[in-house]
């Protein structure tokens, strides 16, 4: 089982030989499992657990033998009690989620850990599935949990039920089962008691064949969205989407795959194409969109387009007006020099965490082929760079400070491709609406 987890790390790369990995032990057989699985791995592995004090000395229990799981292993255990301010209409499920990814959250930062790992498996995939099937969703929804989410990796994705109750026997590991999972009180436990049994006696390989179409619908969710990209032009910061350039029979379904990741949802489309009123506008956290005759357009609000961006390891990486994607790779002699939206570093050249962020007055820069550096605004302005433009242009600095590429212009001299470079760090930058 350590070779098909470690093969699964490898094949969606969640863990480097540098990760701090802080894993999300409840007490239950699936996260003691998973602990166990990393610390014999070699990973370099915390604990973080939750008493939510909710089923009285059971939830000691587990807070115990966790505390001293964690001392067998030899990790060290952060452990915290829940004040619950209980209330009729609190959603206990949905609020134990919050405090647990904000303890998380904390944790990460004071102690330095890189990953959260949480051991959601197969039949979990399963279950999400048919919730969110049962709730309305969409095809976005439709494609089980992610192998990762930001920070969080979820490296027990392809293991079943059975085969971690077996390794959790084969190597006598101390685990706790919570009664409540007995219980049909939540639609999750209804899901998992009567649905998915029902699966398997009609199917042996229901899980087998459902995992395949966890893996369509994702194909197919990335081909709509790549799509819907073709109907956003770029005005800026801004978009528009010619409503004409839309199917008539499903305009509103394509307008929502257009707006979706820009926190729009379906029924404010519907609203927006019914209206009849021009100017009509509807709001997202970081976007108004406005219809107009023939097009709506889609503009951001003040102060959202110049967040910075913290990059700390190779993923995607967005703020809602720009994303940039970074893979650490080795070198196969093709480099980009970084005029269009692509670029080639030199990996040993390059300090952690880098930061994304609008060019500024003092910014300065080393430009490809000279020996000394310029300020980069007045480099830009060179280049042709307008005032409004200038305002939409954004840089990447290293750790110590220094902009190793000007996204859509150029790469620096100092971290360029050489001779002896093995290693590289490409990158790709883009603007939403482009």
């Amino acid at each position: 089982m350590k070779k098909q987890l470690l093969d699964f790390c490898l094949l969606h790369d969640l863990i480097s030989n540098d990760d701090k990995v802080l894993v999300a032990v409840s007490g239950g057989r699936d996260s003691v499992v998973l602990l166990h699985l990393l610390h014999s791995a070699g990973v370099t592995v915390g604990i973080a657990h939750m008493n939510y004090k909710l089923r009285g000395e059971d939830s000691d229990l587990d807070a115990r033998t966790v505390e001293e799981f964690g001392k067998v292993l030899g990790a060290e255990v952060h452990s915290t009690v829940v004040d619950w301010n209980l209330t009729p209409d609190l959603n206990i499920q949905e609020a134990a989620r919050e405090k647990r990814y904000a303890f998380f959250t904390s944790l990460c930062r004071k102690h330095g850990y890189t990953k959260v790992a949480t051991a959601h498996h197969a039949e979990d995939n399963t279950e999400s599935f048919f919730i969110n099937l049962l709730r309305g969703t969409g095809i976005y929804g439709l494609q089980g949990i992610p192998v990762t989410r930001d920070t969080i990796i979820r490296p027990l994705l392809w293991a079943s039920r059975d085969e971690i109750t077996n390794y959790a026997q084969a190597h006598h590991l101390p685990y706790r089962d919570d009664a409540s999972n007995e219980t049909d009180a939540y639609l999750r436990n209804r899901v998992r008691h009567h649905l998915i049994p029902l699966l398997n006696s009609l199917d042996p390989q229901a899980d087998k064949k459902l995992a395949a179409s966890f893996q369509n619908l994702k194909e197919d969710a990335a081909a709509v969205s790549a799509m819907a990209e073709q109907l956003r032009n770029a005005i800026g910061s801004n978009f528009s989407i010619d409503l004409n350039a839309l199917p008539e029979q499903s305009k509103s379904t394509w307008l929502y795959h257009a707006l979706r990741s820009f926190g729009f949802n379906r029924s404010q489309c519907d609203d927006l194409l019914l209206s009849k009123e021009g100017g009509k506008k509807i709001e997202s956290e970081k976007y108004d969109a406005v219809i107009r005759k023939h097009a709506v357009d889609v503009l951001l609000k003040d102060g959202a387009q110049h967040n910075s961006l913290s990059i700390s390891r190779a993923g995607e990486f967005n703020n809602g007006n720009v994303f940039i994607h970074v893979q650490h790779k080795l070198y196969d002699g093709v480099m980009h020099l970084g005029s269009e939206h692509q670029a080639s570093l030199d990996f040993n050249a390059i300090s952690f965490p880098l930061m994304l962020r609008i060019v500024d007055d003092k910014d300065s820069f080393q430009p490809l082929g000279l020996d000394y550096h310029v300020n980069a605004r007045k480099f830009l302005k060179e280049k042709g760079v307008g005032p409004a433009q200038m305002k939409e242009m954004y840089v990447l600095k290293t750790s110590e400070g220094r902009i190793c590429w000007i996204p859509e212009v150029q790469i620096a001299e100092w971290c360029k491709i050489d001779a002896v470079t093995s290693q590289i760090l490409s990158l790709s930058f883009g603007r939403y609406g482009n």
